[in-house]
């Protein structure tokens, strides 16, 4: 889980906190993503399209806000990077691309139920 706060920048090490869920403590499937799922795992790319609001389906790609069970990547090359200002947002995967950053506003958390990656560049 993600708190407090917290501003997660791709070329920036940062120390944070994050809680595994039983279920991602599973072997990782092998193999590459295609098309958009890899097995019942969906990808959630963000867009920021319409605002900084993780919890706005119409931010991500394909629409839809991300669930438990998505991969999530913030690419760089949105002008609006993701905050998280409400409570019960997940996903399983987290990806942040070189230059992208990701906000969680004090008090609320993010959950990630597998792996964090933070690319540098």
């Amino acid at each position: 889980m993600y708190t407090n706060g917290l501003v997660v920048k791709a070329f920036l090490l940062a120390a944070f906190a994050l809680t595994l869920s039983s279920e991602a403590q599973q072997p990782f499937p092998t193999g590459g993503y295609q098309g958009g799922t890899h097995g019942n795992v969906k990808i959630k790319t963000w867009s920021g399209a319409v605002d900084e609001k993780w919890n706005v389906s119409g931010n991500w790609c394909p629409a839809g806000v991300p669930v438990a069970q998505d991969d999530v990547v913030i690419p760089a090359t949105p002008s609006i990077m993701p905050e998280v200002k409400v409570q019960g947002m997940a996903c399983k995967n987290l990806t942040i691309k070189p230059g992208a950053e990701l906000n969680i506003n004090p008090g609320v958390t993010l959950t990630v139920n597998g792996h964090v990656t933070i690319e540098k560049q």
